[in-house]
């Protein structure tokens, strides 16, 4: 079965690699330029960029802190050095999209390019490219997952091999493993489409099994006890059977996230693709089931038939992985690896099937073309909605730190206390509507409920005032109260259209929008004689 002997086709095979690589590396140019064009500092890059920490050895990411720190000879703090990574991690997608074309033997440069598109196209990874710091990192995690079922040998060095390459991935990105998961399953479908018997490649199943199982017990006694801080919260596991309740939550909630992710003229144009993407499996599993049952006691057919039903399923559920037996997963885009594999999977299933059944392969290019168009569509729209939502936010920021510095010229300044969010740019609202990915995708650096990016983005403008909501504790947030409160006896000492400033003492708070005026009703608080901006 040629689909099954890595680096079959000899040199033709090389050839198209070669062809397949240069042409996922210019589609993906589609969806990393948008990124690159906006050149956001994204959530983490703010703190990275300012002073140089890593903090990836405490996430469990240590290859992660080397592979940074061999890119720019590491003195003693990390530059920025994008978008040397992020086009990098392109590279390594187009890369094992190469690879997945060769393994599978898939014979068309163009066929093989959109089938494996989606591992670094679909719009849930946007977030992770959009990371200059982790880009690189998280795309060589997939690589790496990846890699035992499209490039090792099926044998027992090539399982040694493999079980190395799963324990690097998680030492780059945890959430990568998911790609490994959904491929055992391809590699199931696969073995049942092209007849094989059964004992073989169940036997090849429990040997993936093995291989994950010991990789991740590995990483766990080397690098897992090492997690600490919120990462160790967020990754904290069900503690016996009395939470079980709490799996069928996190699956509900992880559907609930990819299902609210988009609007219903999406999923109307989307949904019967997908369905049809989904049917395959279970139609080549019927098959099979029917072809050997004979062979074999009723029980296995009666296993394989159940099987069959169940693998799309399994393969969903394999999004999420392991997180769904943790207590309270992090539920954000980034950590959704697992769609591209899945839509990858599933298109490698596709254009399998209709080669094995003697069909075209045009519908393999419409389906994968429709979800290509799709996918650098929303890139595009992603790309405009940061870029709008930077210019809008860093006007707001510089303009912020010219009145700060003017008002302590008259007063010395200790602390600033934010209240209210400035939202987004209105273009960035309209693609939040039209997108409602894109909230997840595009956050908000002036916003009271976010403490960590806004106390970061701050630092560029007015690192020499305090930040009171950066600290929780119960001291600081009573003295938070006590200021709000005093806040509406106190007259406006600046207005603009976006923001409003007034003095508690050596503090100021500034209110976005009109939330302070709200809970203010019927208070005291009066405008200054300062002109408005």
């Amino acid at each position: 079965m040629p689909q099954d002997m890595p680096g079959a086709g000899g040199a033709a095979s090389r050839r198209a690699g070669r062809g397949v690589f240069v042409i996922l590396l210019a589609l993906y140019v589609l969806i990393l330029y948008p990124i690159l064009r906006a050149n956001r500092y994204y959530m983490d890059d703010l703190k990275r960029a300012l002073i140089g920490h890593t903090g990836w050895d405490s996430n469990g990411r240590p290859l992660t802190t080397l592979l940074m720190k061999l890119l720019q000879c590491y003195d003693s703090a990390l530059v920025d050095l994008s978008p040397l990574t992020q086009i990098g991690a392109v590279v390594v997608l187009a890369w094992a999209g190469a690879m997945i074309a060769r393994r599978y033997a898939i014979r068309s440069p163009w066929v093989a390019a959109l089938v494996a598109f989606p591992l670094g196209a679909q719009p849930f990874y946007l977030e992770n490219l959009s990371y200059k710091f982790d880009a690189l990192s998280m795309s060589m995690a997939m690589l790496l997952a990846l890699l035992p079922l499209i490039a090792l040998k099926d044998d027992r060095r090539g399982w040694w091999l493999g079980v190395l390459a799963i324990f690097a991935s998680l030492c780059f990105y945890q959430a990568a493993i998911n790609a490994y998961l959904i491929f055992v399953l391809l590699e199931v479908v696969l073995a049942q489409l092209h007849g094989e018997e059964l004992r073989r490649w169940t036997r090849r199943f429990l040997a993936r099994a093995g291989q994950v199982g010991l990789a991740m017990l590995v990483y766990q006694v080397l690098v897992g006890i090492h997690i600490h801080g919120w990462v160790k919260q967020k990754a904290e596991r069900i503690h016996g059977l009395h939470d079980l309740p709490l799996i069928k939550g996190n699956v509900i909630d992880f559907c609930g996230f990819i299902g609210s992710s988009f609007n219903r003229h999406w999923w109307m144009y989307f949904a019967p693709v997908l369905v049809l993407l989904a049917l395959l499996p279970v139609a080549i599993g019927l098959r099979y089931t029917l072809r050997v049952r004979h062979a074999h006691p009723a029980w296995v057919g009666a296993i394989l038939f159940v099987t069959a039903f169940a693998l799309p399923l399994a393969a969903l559920l394999c999004v999420a992985g392991p997180m769904l037996v943790l207590l309270k997963p992090e539920i954000e885009p980034r950590v959704l690896v697992g769609v591209g594999a899945l839509l990858a999977a599933a298109l490698i299933v596709m254009q399998a099937a209709l080669r094995q059944w003697r069909r075209s392969a045009r519908w393999v290019v419409g389906v994968a073309g429709m979800l290509a168009l799709g996918m650098c569509a929303i890139a595009s729209a992603y790309g405009n909605a940061m870029g709008e939502q930077k210019s809008y936010e860093e006007r707001i920021a510089a303009r912020l730190a010219d009145d700060l510095a003017e008002l302590g010229a008259a007063a010395p300044l200790h602390a600033y206390l934010l209240d209210g969010t400035a939202g987004y740019s209105p273009p960035a609202a309209h693609v939040v509507e039209q997108f409602p990915l894109a909230r997840a995708l595009v956050p908000i650096y002036l916003s009271v409920d976010d403490m960590f990016a806004t106390h970061n983005f701050l630092n560029y403008y007015v690192p020499e005032l305090v930040d009171l909501r950066f600290r929780t504790d119960s001291v600081a947030t009573q003295r938070m109260t006590a200021i709000l409160a005093e806040a509406c006896t106190v007259p406006v000492a600046r207005r603009t259209r976006a923001y409003t400033l007034r003095l508690v003492g050596d503090t100021v708070v500034v209110t976005f929008g009109s939330v302070l005026a709200q809970r203010c009703a019927g208070g005291t608080g009066a405008d200054a004689s300062l002109p408005r901006r």
